[in-house]
């Protein structure tokens, strides 16, 4: 079994910095998320809703534990991805045999 932030985070090392898109277009941010998870070798796909303004990750496989919604979206923002307030990320993913989903606002933060 293997946790989903560790295979991220191990990525997002070899992966290094992705080009963030500064349009200000949200759809367009989240895409270059989704670029961005796929090209680190993201075991599953992501998809954009952009009508609920959601990034939806699906994970492949079996996971010991749940992802960490929070620092996942921590280390999207330090790797210069920010999108607009009412844009969420949503991880499905079979955590022990049960299917789980974690939510978790992708809002910039707060100075």
């Amino acid at each position: 079994m293997r946790s989903f932030i560790s295979l991220l985070e191990a990525a997002v090392v070899a992966a290094g910095s992705p080009v963030a898109s500064d349009d200000g277009k949200g759809y367009e941010r989240a895409q270059a998320v989704c670029s961005f998870l796929e090209n680190t070798g993201l075991n599953g796909n992501c998809s954009v809703d952009a009508g609920q303004t959601i990034i939806e990750v699906s994970l492949a496989g079996q996971y010991d534990s749940p992802a960490d919604c929070p620092k996942v979206v921590d280390m999207l923002r330090a790797h210069g991805f920010q999108l607009g307030p009412n844009w969420e990320l949503r991880i499905k993913a079979s955590i022990k045999d049960e299917p789980e989903v974690m939510e978790c606002g992708l809002a910039p933060v707060k100075q």
